[in-house]
């Protein structure tokens, strides 16, 4: 029989590039090394394939794990490559299936240059790989959270615009690795990449779900296999928001100008110094700050937090909208991954124009209006002119089915111009 010390040995060795068996979980979130699955891999080497192939082109993986990205470029022939990673097991195993010479044990994001990975100022620098994209500010354990070192004008609280910098300053000429879709379609995260979307322009971006990667959370977010090419115009916002994001294995796109969401339209952070801090109905709401946040999060509270919303007589209307919300998306499986780090949808004049239907589904179904003080309900049905006749399995239909439509009808073949 084996040693319990001997099993757990070989249950550590690194047996494939296409799985961090040799990390634990929580090495897993704070070095944001989940391997990459061989069928995206083939996916970001076809998209490469046309650049690789003049005399002076280096291919090169920053953050090479077990090498899934290089071993097909080594057997296409190429010769001419850098990988490296600063997880010492990993090295020793590149170190057994590369040239020596070429593999680097050393921090990625620090002291930046070409130089430090022998990559000659007028080679043709081809980027690839998975670089972790971890944001710091996110605990990986409780009361935990983690942190990484680079240079100063690479710092970010998320690891992979650090990455995304860092390719910049090595003036790579082709960029073509995965990061979440919200790097770019979040304006907020769009103006943080401020120099390096003056550098680049995306020529090419497939989504996919992050539930393909082994290990992950339950809450599904869109990553992208992102081609980049270096521009001296760059690329702004707009151009992003007509973008047409292609689906994996799948004829449909995603264009991000044809969707409104809830931004400008409904608060969704606790009140600013000066703003009130109460609400006179005794209602509040759990921020959010996209929509995978308002399915994982608390609704309507009855008591305030650090982290809640004030909810007035007024605005009741638009955080009933996100309870229904919340209700009924969360049985919408198909598609709904690719909305996760944006805010939630809406159609305004649809939510304009049938408060009611909202208002009366939150009453008759939230567990907060079973406890609420009665007067506060009675003010509320006033307001919104809801009476106890309606018949809510119709309201259900409608708010069903409007939430059907929301989040997957728009969502359209990947041929002929945006509309």
């Amino acid at each position: 029989m084996r040693s319990i010390k001997t099993a757990n040995k070989q249950a550590n060795e690194i047996t494939s590039p296409y799985d961090a068996k040799h990390l634990s979980r929580d090495e897993k979130v704070i070095r944001g090394a989940f391997y990459t699955p061989e069928s995206i891999v083939n996916e970001v080497v076809k998209l490469v394939t046309p650049y690789i192939h003049r005399d002076n082109t280096v291919i090169a993986d920053m953050a090479g794990g077990c090498g899934a990205f290089m071993f097909p470029i080594v057997r296409m022939g190429i010769k001419n490559y850098v990988i490296a990673d600063s997880d010492k097991k990993a090295v020793e195993f590149l170190l057994r299936h590369f040239d020596r010479n070429r593999v680097f044990c050393t921090n990625s994001l620090l002291n930046v240059d070409r130089k430090k990975f022998h990559v000659k100022e007028n080679d043709f620098l081809v980027v690839i790989g998975n670089p972790p994209y971890n944001d710091i500010t996110s605990e990986y354990r409780k009361g935990k959270k983690g942190s990484f070192i680079c240079d100063d004008d690479l710092k970010d609280r998320d690891m992979g615009i650090s990455f995304l910098k860092a390719f910049n300053k090595l003036k790579a000429n082709v960029i073509c690795i995965l990061h979440p879709l919200s790097y770019l379609i979040k304006e907020t995260n769009f103006k943080r990449l401020k120099d390096f979307t003056k550098s680049y322009i995306l020529k090419e971006g497939i989504t996919f779900p992050s539930s393909v990667f082994q290990h992950t959370g339950t809450a599904r977010f869109p990553v992208l296999i992102a081609l980049y090419e270096r521009n001296s115009e760059g690329m702004n916002f707009d151009y992003i928001k007509s973008f047409k994001f292609k689906i994996l294995s799948s004829k449909k796109c995603f264009v991000l100008n044809e969707w409104t969401t809830t931004d400008g339209y409904v608060n969704k952070y606790p009140p600013r110094k000066g703003q009130p801090q109460t609400s006179p109905i005794g209602l509040y709401y759990y921020s959010f700050r996209d929509l995978n946040s308002v399915l994982r999060n608390a609704s309507f509270l009855t008591e305030q937090k650090g982290n809640s919303v004030v909810v007035t007589i007024e605005n009741f209307y638009k955080y009933a909208y996100l309870y229904c919300l919340k209700y009924f998306t969360s049985q919408i499986a198909e598609n709904l991954w690719i909305f996760g780090n944006l805010s939630p949808l809406v159609d305004i004049q649809f939510v304009e124009n049938n408060r009611k239907l909202f208002v009366l589904f939150a009453l008759k179904t939230h567990k907060v209006f079973k406890i609420i003080n009665s007067f506060t309900i009675e003010q509320l049905k006033c307001y919104y002119n809801v009476n106890d006749d309606e018949n809510l399995e119709e309201v259900e239909t409608k708010l069903k089915n409007f939430f059907y439509d929301l989040y997957q009808v728009r969502c359209r073949e990947n041929q002929g111009k945006t509309r």
